[in-house]
């Protein structure tokens, strides 16, 4: 299982609309043809997290769906929601958290 955390800054007012440009755009087959099987969205005070799980690593069909205009038209809908949370790292790639420790529990 491959897991991306993204992580940026918004306000917790507008939870539910970034859940429905996320429900609306999960009810596509891009999600399937960028390989994710589960989306899980994360908000604690002014930040916001974004798990997205895969049976592998999936970045490089992430990157390449930015020319697809379903993928951009999320991306322009979030824009005003969602900021940067280093505003000197602004882009998607920048803003994944790096793993450090990971536990799983065996039979």
């Amino acid at each position: 299982m491959y897991r991306a955390l993204m992580v940026r800054r918004w306000n917790p007012d507008d939870a539910e609309r970034i859940a429905g440009i996320f429900a609306e755009h999960d009810r596509t087959d891009l999600p399937a043809q960028i390989g994710a099987t589960r989306r899980t969205l994360f908000g604690f005070h002014d930040l916001y997290f974004h798990l997205i799980e895969a049976e592998d690593d999936f970045r490089e069909r992430l990157f390449a769906a930015v020319a697809d205009d379903r993928f951009r038209s999320v991306d322009t809908q979030l824009a005003g929601l969602l900021t940067p949370y280093d505003t000197t790292t602004p882009s998607m790639a920048q803003a994944q958290a790096t793993p450090f420790y990971d536990w799983r529990r065996t039979a």
